[in-house]
C-alpha cells in the first residue's frame, strides 16, 4: 500500500509561490497562504530565507562588478562599425545574441549608471554597538530597495488597489496617512513587500519634490535602547551621526541619516515602524513626530 504524503505536495506547491512572493506578484489571498504555511512549517521558512539570501547575495555581486572596460570599447566599436552594411537575418540573429551577452556581462555598469541612489544601502554604514543605527537601517534598507531600486515610488495605486495589496489589517493605515500627512503630500503606494527574509507594510507619499516612506515590520526580539539615548545624541550629532530622540506626543523617536536620506523609528510592543525621505532632517522629523501617535495607536489596536 502506498502512503500519499499530501503535506509533502502542498509544501511543493507553496515553494513553487517563494519566488513571486518575494517580487511582490501574487494576489493578496496567495500571499496570506503563504504567510500561513511559514508560521507551522519549518522547512518552508528555511527555504523561503534560503532564497531571499542568495537574492540578496546576487543583487551584492551584480553592484560590485563590472564587465571589463576593453570588452565594452570593443563590442562598441563592433556595434558602430556593424551600422555601415546592411545585415542579413543571419546577422541581426547574431547580433542580437552579442547584445544580449554585453547586457550580461555589463548589469553591474548599467545598474551603477542608473542611478547612484541604488547602491545607497551598501554605503550606510552602522557600528557594531550602534543599536539605534542597525534598527534605524532595517527601514532605510527596505525604502532603497523597494521605493527606489524596484522603482515603487513611480507607481500610483487606487485605494482599492492599495486596500488588496495591504489586506484587512493595514488598509486603515491610508486613511491615517491622509488625515496625518501634510496637505500636499499623496498616498501613492500601499502594499506589503519582502527584503532579506522580512516582510514590510510600505506605504509611500509624494509632494511636488519629496517622496517619504512609511515602513513597518513585526519585530524579531528587536527594541530601540531606552530613553537614555537622549543623551548620546548630542555627542552623536557631533561626529555626524545626526541621532534624535524626542518625545512626540508620548512616542520616542529615533533619527539618523545616510546618504541624505533621513530616517526615523517609533516602536510599539510587537512592531518597528520608521519615517524615510529625501527631505531635510527637520521635516522628516516633523512628520514622524506628527504621525507617531496615530501610527502607535493604530498598530497597538492590531496587538490588543
Amino acid at each position: 500500500m502506498n502512503i500519499v504524503n499530501i503535506e509533502d505536495g502542498y509544501c511543493r506547491r507553496i515553494r513553487s509561490y517563494l519566488d513571486s512572493y518575494l517580487n511582490n506578484e501574487l494576489f493578496v489571498e496567495t500571499n496570506y497562504e503563504v504567510l500561513k504555511h511559514m508560521e507551522i512549517c519549518d522547512s518552508c521558512s528555511r527555504s523561503l530565507r534560503d532564497r531571499a539570501r542568495l537574492k540578496d547575495q546576487l543583487k551584492s555581486a551584480v553592484m560590485r562588478d563590472y564587465a571589463p572596460v576593453a570588452l565594452r570599447e570593443r563590442i562598441n566599436d563592433n556595434l558602430r562599425a556593424g551600422r555601415r552594411f546592411k545585415l542579413s537575418t543571419l546577422t541581426i540573429v547574431m547580433a542580437a545574441a552579442a547584445a544580449l551577452l554585453v547586457i550580461a556581462l555589463s548589469v553591474p555598469f548599467v545598474f551603477k549608471s542608473i542611478s547612484s541612489k541604488e547602491s545607497l544601502s551598501l554605503h550606510a554604514e552602522v557600528t557594531s554597538g550602534d543599536v539605534t543605527g542597525q534598527l534605524l537601517k532595517i527601514g532605510f534598507d527596505d525604502h532603497v530597495y523597494c521605493a527606489i531600486d524596484h522603482g515603487m515610488a513611480n507607481r500610483k495605486f487606487t485605494v482599492e488597489q492599495m486596500s488588496e495589496r495591504l489586506g484587512p489589517e493595514y488598509a486603515g493605515l491610508v486613511e491615517v496617512l491622509k488625515q496625518r500627512m501634510p496637505q500636499d503630500y499623496q498616498v501613492v503606494v500601499g502594499h506589503r513587500c519582502h527584503y532579506r527574509g522580512r516582510e514590510f507594510i510600505h506605504l509611500i507619499m509624494l509632494n511636488q519634490s519629496d517622496e517619504v516612506s512609511l515602513v513597518i515590520t513585526r519585530k524579531n526580539g528587536e527594541t530601540f535602547p531606552p530613553d537614555g539615548a537622549v543623551a548620546v545624541a548630542g555627542a552623536a550629532a557631533a561626529i555626524g551621526g545626526a541621532t534624535a530622540v524626542e518625545k512626540a506626543a508620548g512616542v520616542p523617536i529615533y533619527e539618523r541619516a545616510w546618504q541624505n536620506v533621513q530616517v526615523a523609528g517609533l516602536e510599539t510592543r510587537d512592531y518597528l515602524a520608521f519615517v524615510v525621505s529625501n527631505s531635510t532632517m527637520d521635516d522628516n522629523l516633523q512628520i514622524a513626530s506628527s504621525l507617531g501617535r496615530s501610527i502607535r495607536d493604530f498598530l497597538s489596536k492590531l496587538e490588543a
